[in-house]
């Protein structure tokens, strides 16, 4: 049965999340697809309707505790334990209000909790808010979402109350997501784990109120501080093990992508830290050291969950996938067929929509580059402004790189045009991988196979440049594909390439239903340089890696109570949790299960790079600049807009039909709005405001020169000394953890599961002719093996988004997440443009053609916009 893709009025809001399926023009985008899912499925915890049946509470006074530490790790005990003054029994008055909570099992013991409210407004001798008498809560809950009636005691004269501390006296954790008291009308937004007091000594939840360290309520401010400490790790040894239950954020190297202790072959460079491999910076999970390698750290087992702070843990740990080995290719495409059938087995894979429509559309030239705007991969696409292509691959190591696409090659296929005239006229376009893989390519090609074990195949590639024709109806034309290799002698003596173009006998829109040629081949060569690049840099560094630091530092130095925190949390969920599984079970080279089982990362097998493929994201990180991703930047720099990055809604686009820019630049409109309304909010005294801001100032300090400490010298880095500084950061962080991440994510599986439209693995020297024939099976011989099909399509086959998920400009808790009404009305002006650029992307969609496409009244087939895909979620990205 064929996958259906959930249409919505918006776009997912959420960050860095394997390989996903649907980018611009991919199967099913939405308006308000802004967020990681497709391949690794999300691990949130079971969310059932809301059950107030479900729990049976009962609440009593109790005397004043002194939030017991006993047990707990020295992270958590650090600042536990503060004598602090409290008001008496006598004064107080109930509270009534309601709490909401989830609990990953059924516990077999009731839920014990004692909750204190906290004064905003009144400080005792210590200079802390005045707490309120304790109040404790027994209730029996079921897993799932509970909500329960609580009763607090407040006296009046205490003021507003400004947080709330909360003690769990069970034999479990619970995760608390809401407490909402009546009258006075307060709402802690909590979304955080309490363990029981042996681990979390208390946990402190404040108030849905925003302001900057310097406008804090004097009552809050050591609480304020002492949060932050506590998630920094502060008066713990640097070396203490990290437990499940701690909450501190810090920092490593990528130092735990190899396995040298299990195998030599197994050992990976560090990623960061080196001149050689620069690198952004991941969360530590204070593991020893190898022993086969002390600079790398030892692996978890595949069992095992990787640290990260407890509150970023949003489900049941990922496991390793335990899939069959199969050996050899497809022998013909009614194999790869036969894997949708519903009797398939092992597992019956729904129907890719880039063949649901059409069986055989995907081999024509016109949807080859349709799928370069609006496939899984639209922004490698650049404006071409002189022949020969070159390279900016160092000479003295490698000789000369340039192309060898000549005029001779294309002009033929420019109708009544010349080349000098379709470069004059913007005409000329193309996706060039030549440079990012040419460095590895002997290497990579050099790689053992050992598919006996189902390890990894053996590799023949190329690397590729791809020219491209824009005609006069705004679509493009494929002109000529170059494949280089190393010089066969020498590196240092220049690539051997060879130039293939379209043959003659084929006219546009058609494909030999039984035959195939080397241009075929070549096409395939290309979409896999492609898939590679779009999963390893576009994807994987730009939305998950170059994220983790910015939301690591923000946790680290913006309190939860600051508005910056309160605007971007939402675009971080899920980042951690989803980075950690990528290093555990995806980028990493290998594992052994349990019972001796050998497991290989699924990058390593499903990529032609093979083991060299986070190495060669670290060279492309070399050159990361985080100012050029801002959407009108990035379409600048390809060459593909001109005009004024300020002025998005002006830009001219060189090509009208690129679904990706015409419809990311209406979303990029609306984000930038809705940052530029919000901050005015908080930052309305202007620039000095955004310069004096501590918190602010600390949290972008350690996100440059920590988090990409390798980079801290680059001059692209905002000063973050201006609010225009401030908008232009926060709305690069929310598009590239929303629509940025759902184009280059969420199509996937629509396109790369169909293994022929795009392969990730090639092998076999390629025949001399762009017209020579070629045979089914010899064409599906040179492709991706049928193991390494299996795991990319069983890696990419999950929903992007889970039911229930919010999107872009939706909160879990829409309704209570800030007290500042303002601020909730930008949030609903936001949603309106939200909804209204959806509505014109489905009317754009409905108008835009394809050979895979239909007017999109039905889910089932692939849609125009990468932006009509239902991509979830408001939080990080969770698609690795």
């Amino acid at each position: 049965m064929p996958m259906q893709i959930r249409h919505s009025p918006r776009p997912c809001a959420r960050g860095p999340h394997a390989p996903s399926a649907t980018g611009p023009g991919a199967p099913g985008w939405t308006a308000k697809m802004l967020r990681p899912a497709g391949a690794l499925e999300r691990r949130d915890g079971p969310r059932p309707m809301l059950v107030p049946s479900a729990a049976r509470s009962q609440l009593k006074i109790l005397h004043p505790s002194t939030s017991p530490s006993h047990g707990a790790t020295t992270a958590t005990r650090a600042v536990a334990g503060s004598n602090v003054q409290t008001t008496s029994a006598a004064t107080s008055a109930r509270v009534q209000g309601k709490l909401l909570l989830q609990s990953s099992d059924s516990p077999s013991s009731p839920l014990r909790l004692s909750l204190q409210l906290v004064s905003a407004t009144v400080a005792g001798r210590d200079e802390r808010g005045v707490r309120g008498e304790a109040a404790a809560l027994d209730a029996v809950i079921s897993s799932g979402e509970t909500e329960v009636d609580v009763e607090l005691l407040w006296d009046e004269a205490l003021g507003a109350p400004g947080a709330v501390l909360v003690t769990n006296n069970s034999d479990f954790p619970v995760y608390l997501k809401l407490l909402s008291l009546s009258s006075p009308a307060v709402h802690f937004v909590c979304n955080g784990w309490v363990y029981p007091v042996g681990k979390h000594p208390y946990r402190l939840f404040f108030t849905n109120d925003a302001y900057v360290k310097e406008k804090t309520p004097p009552a809050l401010r050591k609480d304020r501080e002492d949060e932050l400490r506590l998630l920094r790790g502060e008066g713990a040894p640097a070396d203490a093990p990290l437990q499940k239950w701690d909450r501190v954020y810090d920092y490593a190297l990528y130092n735990d992508l190899g396995n040298p202790d299990l195998r030599e072959d197994l050992a990976r460079p560090v990623l960061g830290g080196s001149e050689e491999y620069p690198y952004p910076r991941r969360t530590r999970t204070s593991r020893p050291p190898s022993k086969a390698d002390p600079a790398s750290e030892t692996r978890a087992s595949l069992e095992e969950g990787v640290y990260i702070p407890c509150d970023e843990r949003t489900g049941a740990v990922a496991k390793a996938p335990n899939l069959p080995k199969l050996e050899g290719h497809f022998g013909s495409l009614a194999d790869v067929h036969g894997l949708f059938d519903t009797n398939a087995k092992p597992i019956a894979f729904p129907v890719p929509q880039v063949i649901s429509a059409n069986r055989t559309a995907w081999r024509t030239d016109e949807e080859f580059a349709r799928q370069t705007l609006a496939g899984t991969n639209p922004l490698s696409i650049e404006l071409v402004t002189g022949l020969p292509l070159t390279s900016k691959l160092d000479r003295a190591l490698y000789g000369d790189q340039d192309s060898k696409i000549t005029k001779e090659h294309i002009e033929k296929n420019l109708g009544n045009m010349t080349v000098a005239q379709a470069i004059e006229k913007d005409r000329l376009y193309v996706v060039d991988h030549h440079d990012w893989v040419m460095p590895y390519l002997k290497r990579i090609n050099e790689l053992p196979g050992d598919e006996e074990k189902g390890e990894i195949s053996e590799r023949k590639s190329y690397a590729t440049r791809t020219l491209f024709f824009l005609q006069d109806d705004s679509t493009l034309k494929p002109l000529a594909i170059e494949l280089s290799s190393p010089h066969p002698e020498d590196e240092r003596l220049g690539a051997t390439s060879t130039v293939y173009t379209p043959p003659d006998q084929l006219k546009a829109g058609e494909a030999a239903s039984d035959t195939f040629t080397a241009w075929d081949l070549a096409k395939a060569h290309a979409a896999s340089n492609d898939a590679c690049k779009n999963n390893y840099v576009l994807h994987w560094l730009r939305t998950h890696a170059t994220m983790e630091p910015v939301v690591i530092a923000a946790n680290r130095q913006l309190s939860v109570l600051h508005p910056i925190h309160k605007l971007l949390k939402p675009h971080f969920r899920n980042t951690l949790d989803t980075n950690s599984t990528a290093r555990h079970i995806v980028i990493g080279s290998g594992d052994e299960r349990q019972g001796g089982a050998f497991y290989r990362n699924m990058h390593e097998v499903n990529f032609f790079t093979g083991k060299y493929g986070m190495e060669m994201s670290s060279k492309a990180y070399a050159s990361f600049n985080f100012t050029e991703l801002a959407f009108p930047n990035e379409l600048i720099k390809r060459g593909v807009a001109r005009g004024d990055p300020k002025k998005a809604e002006e830009l001219e686009l060189l090509i009208k039909d690129y679904p990706y820019a015409v419809d990311g630049l209406e979303i990029w409109t609306a984000i930038k709005e809705w940052v530029t309304d919000y901050c005015a909010i908080y930052y309305a005294e202007g620039d000095g405001a955004v310069a004096g801001d501590s918190e602010l100032q600390a949290w972008w300090s350690e996100v440059r020169n920590v988090g990409h400490g390798d980079l801290s010298d680059a001059p692209w880095w905002p000063a973050m000394d201006s609010v225009g500084d401030l908008v232009e950061t926060c709305a690069t962080i929310i598009w590239l953890g929303s629509a940025y991440h759902s184009a280059v994510s969420f199509g996937q599986y629509a396109y790369n599961g169909f293994v022929p439209n795009r392969p990730t693995v090639t092998s076999g020297e390629m025949p001399a002719g762009a017209g020579a024939a070629v045979t089914e099976a010899e064409f599906l011989g040179h492709i991706t093996p049928k193991n390494e099909a299996f795991g990319l399509m069983a890696l990419t086959m999950s929903p992007p988004v889970k039911p229930g998920e919010p999107l872009m400009g939706e909160r879990p808790d829409t309704a209570r997440w800030t007290s500042e009404q303002r601020a909730a009305k930008a949030l609903l002006e936001f949603n309106a443009k939200l909804d209204a650029v959806a509505e014109a992307v489905k009317k754009r969609n409905a108008a835009r053609r394809g050979p895979t496409l239909r007017c999109h009244t039905s889910a089932e087939f692939p849609t125009a916009s990468p932006f009509e895909h239902h991509a979830a979620s408001v939080g990080a990205m969770d698609a690795v």
